[in-house]
C-alpha cells in the first residue's frame, strides 16, 4: 500500500504542487484583501478571483492605493499560476495516453510470449484473495488476469499485473490469454455456469491445462469435475466446515492456517516431484531420513493419484512421486539445490 501511494505521488507530482500553490494564492490574496479593504471573507474571495481570472472588476473592486498595489502584485501572480496549469494539465493527460499507449503495447507483447502460466479469470472477493495468496508465494511462474472491470482490477493489482480487460467466458479472451500454453487456470467467476463454460473452453484449447474452479452450489461441484476441472473449490462448504472446526479444534485448524496464510512463511507446506534422474528415486524413506538431512517433515507422497499419508520407513521413492512436506523455506531450497529435484511451482 506504502508503495503504491509513492507511485502515485511520483505521478502526480505537478498537479499536486499546482493545487498547492492555488490554494496558497487564494489563501493568501483573501487574507489580504479583507486587512486591507476592510471587507468580508466572501467579498475578499471574490475579488481575488476576479483579479487572477483578469476578468475585470464589477460592483467590488480595490478602493484604496494598497489595495490597488496588492492586485497588481496578484494578477501577475494568477496568470502565471493559471498559465503554467495549463500547460501541466495538457501535458499530463498527453502522457497519460501515451504511457497508457505504451504500457499497453508492451503488456500485449508480454502476454505473446508467455508459456507454462496461470490465468486467472475473475476479479471478485475470491479472485482477490487468488492474487493476493499468488503474490504472497512469490513464485515465479507469470499470472494473468481476464476480469471485465479495470478499475476494480487496478484498484488492488500493482500496476505492472498483466491484464486482459474483457468477457472471461468469451473464447476469443481465452486464446488471446494463451491459454493454449497455460500450465493452470482458476475460474473464479461468481455464476457456476459461467465457470462450466470457461473450464470446458480451457479443456478443448488446452487438454493438459489444470483448472481449479470455483462451485457456489454443492450441485454444480460434479458437474465442473464432467466439465475437465481439476480440482473445484467451494467457498460456502469450506467456510462453514472451517467455522465448525475452529471451536471444535481451535489449536490444529490455526496451526494449518498458519501454515497456508502466514505471511512470514517460518513453515510452508510444499510439493517437490521427484525427476527420473533423482537420487531420491529407488531408496526408502528411512535410507533418504529427509527430516535429519534438510529439516523438513515428510507428511505424504502423491503417487499416481493415490496419497500415501504418513508413508512408512520402508516405503520406497520412485519417479514421478509427489513429495508433500512441511518445513521452512531453507530447508525445501536445500532440498531442491542438493538432491536435483525440481520444486512444483
Amino acid at each position: 500500500m506504502l508503495k503504491r501511494w509513492l507511485d502515485i505521488r511520483l505521478r502526480y507530482r505537478r498537479l499536486f504542487i499546482i493545487i498547492g500553490m492555488t490554494a496558497m494564492l487564494l489563501t493568501i490574496s483573501t487574507v489580504g484583501f479583507v486587512y486591507i479593504e476592510d471587507i468580508s471573507p466572501f467579498n475578499a474571495f471574490w475579488m481575488t478571483i476576479v483579479s487572477i481570472m483578469t476578468i475585470g472588476y464589477g460592483d467590488i473592486y480595490p478602493t484604496t492605493q494598497e489595495g490597488r498595489w496588492f492586485a497588481l502584485l496578484l494578477i501577475p501572480m494568477g496568470v502565471g499560476i493559471i498559465t503554467y496549469a495549463l500547460g501541466v494539465g495538457f501535458s499530463f493527460l498527453i502522457e497519460n495516453q501515451l504511457s497508457k499507449k505504451v504500457w499497453n503495447r508492451r503488456m500485449q507483447q508480454e502476454i505473446s510470449k508467455l508459456n507454462g502460466h496461470i490465468i486467472v479469470c475473475g476479479f471478485g472477493r475470491v479472485a482477490q484473495q487468488v492474487y493476493r495468496q499468488l503474490k504472497e508465494e512469490e513464485r515465479d511462474v507469470p499470472v494473468l488476469y481476464i476480469c471485465d472491470d479495470e478499475d476494480a482490477l487496478l484498484a488492488v493489482v500493482e500496476q505492472g499485473t498483466l491484464r486482459l480487460i474483457g468477457d472471461p467466458t468469451d473464447k476469443e479472451m481465452l486464446v488471446k490469454a494463451r491459454v493454449d500454453k497455460a500450465r493452470a487456470l482458476i475460474a473464479a467467476l461468481p455464476n457456476d455456469a459461467d465457470n462450466v463454460f470457461i473450464t470446458l473452453t480451457a479443456k478443448s484449447l488446452n487438454e493438459e491445462i489444470e483448472i481449479a474452479a470455483r462451485a457456489e452450489r454443492e450441485d454444480s461441484e460434479e458437474v465442473l469435475k464432467r466439465a475437465g476441472a481439476s480440482r473445484v473449490i467451494n467457498p460456502t462448504v469450506i467456510g462453514g466446515r472451517e467455522l465448525a472446526m475452529s471451536v471444535i479444534k481451535p489449536k490444529g485448524t490455526d496451526y494449518i492456517n498458519d501454515l497456508i496464510r502466514s505471511e512470514k512463511k517460518e513453515l510452508m507446506v510444499e510439493e517437490v516431484i521427484l525427476e527420473a534422474d533423482s537420487p531420491l528415486v529407488g531408496k526408502t524413506v528411512e535410507e533418504v531420513n529427509i527430516r535429519k538431512t534438510f529439516g523438513i517433515t515428510l507428511v505424504a507422497i502423491m503417487r499416481k493419484g493415490k496419497l500415501i499419508s504418513n508413508p512408512d520407513f520402508q516405503e520406497v521413492f520412485r519417479n514421478d512421486d509427489t513429495l508433500i512436506a512441511i518445513g521452512d523455506p531453507k530447508g525445501v531450497e536445500k532440498l531442491r539445490k542438493e538432491l536435483g529435484v525440481e520444486v512444483d511451482q
